[in-house]
């Protein structure tokens, strides 16, 4: 009788204890999680030469849109791009201006909370994807399909940082969206792990960290995750099981050499669970978050053209004859310095 009572004695004892760890842990963790990566984004001035439309989401929110025509006569396509977090559409151009000049239209829009699209009440987003920004995203495919110039338009997304997630998250739930190529995308969880396995010494003793396995850690960033969504009243996206749902969705991703944010290994990792091969993942040397372009600018357009040339419209509408593949664009005249977009604490 004696051993059964200090068995339940032990489990009650290391039951508390591992009650009060996760409380320790959340504790520290919860502010740094809820106030995200100090990600920061570049501010673009608005282009009069734009035509402005209007996205009304299932929520009943409205979101500010700007559609780019191309120049070079019937349209190839259309490009939906999301922009990164912080940000706002006029950032589109910066990464999109070589398919726009090689012939597809480009839509962008600004997510809620964002530039001039409509706040949501008792929301403050962070660098974190929730299902606001993917149902924003499936808005923007509904008021596509809604518009007789656009509608049969071969649709593909693009997206940056945050954006990409989002893009990926709306391509596995609507299969009108053919293609999807990102750039300096990051889910939650590889983010977490990522930045965990480079600070948390910083917080907890090394010795007592090589006592838990790492299943222990990330039950306690479900935890954690669990407790901020209930905090912050959303939902996060979980991205790895929407890649696994690409598996047929052509995929492009790219990402800076020398980003700190978003390592290459956390592209290459999100790359890996969409089981494709066939367009790889391509690591720009000396680029940091977001700077892939302006690093190698040519290479970019070119990339990002031959990914968005094999698009294929649903009812099989053969597509215009190709542009020119652009060897060198100029800077959009009517660009301002771009002024850095602080992150929230």
């Amino acid at each position: 009788m004696l051993p059964a009572v200090l068995i339940i004695i032990v489990v009650l004892l290391l039951l508390v204890f591992e009650l009060l760890l996760q409380f320790l842990v959340i504790r520290v963790a919860l502010p740094i999680f809820d106030g995200g990566a100090p990600l920061q984004a570049e501010r673009f001035p608005a282009d009069p030469s734009a035509e402005s439309l209007t996205i009304a989401t299932s929520s009943g929110l409205r979101l500010a849109g700007s559609l780019f025509r191309t120049l070079q006569g019937e349209p190839r396509g259309l490009i939906l791009f999301c922009h990164e977090f912080n940000s706002d559409r006029w950032s589109a151009l910066s990464y999109c201006e070589g398919l726009l000049a090689a012939g597809f239209h480009i839509l962008a829009f600004d997510f809620r909370n964002h530039g001039d699209s409509d706040h949501m009440p008792g929301y403050r987003p962070n660098c974190w994807l929730t299902h606001f920004e993917v149902d924003d995203v499936l808005a923007a495919v509904d008021c596509v399909a809604g518009r007789l110039d656009l509608e049969y338009l071969p649709l593909g997304v693009f997206g940056v940082s945050r954006g990409g997630a989002a893009a990926l998250m709306a391509a596995a739930r609507d299969p009108r969206i053919r293609r999807v190529a990102t750039d300096s995308v990051y889910s939650c969880d590889e983010m977490l792990l990522h930045f965990m396995t480079r600070w948390e010494s910083l917080y907890f003793p090394e010795w007592g960290l090589k006592q838990f396995p790492r299943w222990h850690w990330r039950l306690t960033f479900l935890m954690i995750r669990a407790v901020s969504q209930l905090r912050r009243g959303c939902r996060y996206a979980n991205i790895e099981a929407a890649l696994t749902r690409l598996r047929d969705t052509p995929l492009f991703m790219l990402s800076g050499k020398r980003d700190t944010y978003v390592g290459p290994p956390i592209t290459a990792n999100l790359y890996s669970r969409s089981g494709q091969n066939a367009y790889p993942v391509w690591i720009v040397p000396d680029a940091k978050h977001n700077q892939s372009r302006p690093t190698a600018p040519d290479e970019y357009d070119c990339r990002l053209l031959e990914f968005f040339s094999g698009i294929e419209s649903i009812d099989g509408r053969p597509q215009p004859a190709a542009a020119d593949v652009p060897t060198s664009l100029a800077p959009i005249a009517t660009r301002e310095p771009a002024v850095p977009a602080s992150s929230p604490a």
